[in-house]
């Protein structure tokens, strides 16, 4: 019967755009009401302090942006565009189970991987305050800011460090672009100096799993196209998570390819494959999310 109820939905506002397109040129578009509430609290020593607030959980938190950099652009894509809200998403209440099933039982393990200064991770811990939110970051600054916007939240843990496909020494590139665009690469030869390690998902999971540990839950990558490198080999963690979020970089970095392993590795799987905005969700099928 729900099914039901959105096919008709969905054959409605087909109908509608198609009649307002022509004749207005607006649109209907699925919208979900704001969750987040925030106001100014002051700015000092080249940082603009906000007061943020998720009303619904009763939660409050303090964010720290640089001015005059890409901050508040990351801030507004994470808390007023809300880029990664489930609710869009026709199998969120299969996903908000599991989080509360994982949640009776352990600990679900969120993993924001291109962590930046903390907003991704700072939006999961208050979307889901029972998780544990690891954070990679493999940019110092980030990393330092990142800390510091998440410092009075519970179960979080920042790590200094870039992500691979196995442990090695990562360069960090791209240093002309915004603080959110930094990239990295494996580091030829003798690691250069600012070089960062490069961690691996499993060294992350194995770090957190186990008995009364934490259970992998969602998966963030947003890492600047350096997911080419992340899903060239040893990617058998893939369907530890039932969500993964990603956002790819065809796009940032035309002919180089950068989401092919990424594809070669998710078709080989029995996932759901749903585009939203930036991102793609992969939501693992076979006996169900909650395998």
């Amino acid at each position: 019967m729900l099914n039901y109820y959105r096919s008709v939905r969905r054959r409605t506002a087909s109908f509608l755009n198609g009649y307002l397109m022509p004749r207005l040129g607006v649109r209907l578009e699925r919208v979900h009401p704001k969750r987040f509430r925030y106001q100014q609290a002051g700015s000092r020593d080249g940082y603009t302090h906000l007061q943020l607030a998720l009303p619904e959980e009763r939660l409050e938190a303090d964010v720290y942006l640089r001015e005059g950099t890409s901050d508040w652009f990351t801030f507004k894509q994470i808390f007023l565009d809300e880029d990664y809200d489930l609710r869009p998403l026709s199998r969120y209440g299969e996903l908000k189970a599991l989080y509360a099933s994982i949640a009776a039982r352990g600990t679900p393990l969120v993993v924001d991987l291109g962590a930046n200064i903390g907003m991704s991770a700072l939006y999961f811990s208050l979307i889901f305050p029972k998780a544990r939110v690891v954070a990679v970051e493999p940019d110092e600054g980030n990393f330092n800011l990142l800390s510091r916007n998440l410092a009075t939240r519970p179960n979080f843990e920042p790590i200094l460090a870039g992500i691979s496909s196995r442990p090695t020494r990562l360069s960090v590139t791209n240093r002309a672009a915004g603080e959110n665009a930094f990239r990295t690469q494996p580091a030829d030869g003798e690691a250069p100096f600012g070089a960062v390690q490069g961690i691996t998902v499993p060294e992350i999971i194995d770090g957190h799993g186990g008995p009364g540990g934490s259970e992998p839950f969602i998966l963030k990558i947003d890492v600047e196209g350096a997911e080419a490198e992340l899903f060239s080999s040893n990617v058998e963690w893939i369907d530890r998570f039932p969500l993964i979020v990603i956002e790819l970089h065809d796009w940032l970095y035309p002919g180089q390819g950068t989401s092919s392993n990424f594809l070669k590795s998710i078709s080989q799987l029995d996932r759901d494959f749903v585009h939203i905005g930036e991102n793609v969700f992969s939501i693992r099928n076979a006996r169900g999310a909650a395998h």
